[in-house]
């Protein structure tokens, strides 16, 4: 299940996804849509290093609420597992008000193979703060914060999952390629794991 800041992308109107938190602090806005691909690694100290692969859809609930859903492949020791999430980022403060915008993310997995390596059950919470800048012409939004990956139910087979609550801080940013296409990379350092990713957001069309 994915162990980092987890799918889909809040950046600059579209939705967010998961994988790291790879979100911003900006929900997309009501009827915003977009798919997200990325690619991750996650190092957990005294364990090993775990490839992050997934993909997520995600829509614009309300003009403060996005949901996705997602399906990915985590791979460690040769073994690899598929696993399916969904989750929201919640917008809390807007810049217009409070000089940033601020979120809070949250993300459920399941493991759809390997059940019996990994906790039934793998959440990621965070909260997210963001502001658009233009670095030159090019415009991006740097985004930053914390989060918590907490495993629940059979903790102990943790192969694909932690086998305790871990803490990271997030630092990313987004950069807006054009109006449909934009690039993200993050990295998340914290006491016993560290995760780095980059991934691509589609905005699609309105309906």
């Amino acid at each position: 299940m994915r162990y980092v800041t987890p799918l889909l992308f809040v950046c600059v109107g579209v939705v967010p996804v998961s994988g790291q938190v790879l979100v911003t602090g900006e929900p997309g806005g009501s009827g915003a849509h977009a798919v997200v691909v990325t690619a991750n690694l996650i190092s957990v100290k005294d364990f090993g290093t775990l490839k992050n692969f997934w993909a997520e859809y995600g829509y614009g609930l309300t003009d403060r609420v996005d949901i996705f859903a997602a399906y990915g492949v985590i791979t460690v020791f040769g073994e690899t597992q598929h696993y399916v999430g969904g989750g929201s980022n919640i917008g809390l403060l807007q810049r217009r008000r409070h000089g940033l915008d601020v979120s809070f993310f949250n993300n459920v997995s399941v493991p759809i193979t390997r059940r019996d390596e990994a906790a039934t059950v793998l959440g990621t919470f965070a909260f997210v703060a963001s502001r658009p800048v233009k670095i030159g012409s090019l415009p991006m939004t740097p985004y930053g914060g914390f989060e918590a990956l907490v495993p629940v139910g059979h903790r102990a087979r943790g192969v694909f999952t932690p086998v305790e609550t871990l803490h990271a801080v997030i630092v990313g940013a987004a950069i807006t390629l054009s109006k449909t296409w934009t690039a993200f990379v993050e990295y998340d350092p914290g006491p016993r794991l560290r995760s780095g990713g980059a991934g691509i957001a589609v905005t699609l069309p309105r309906k």
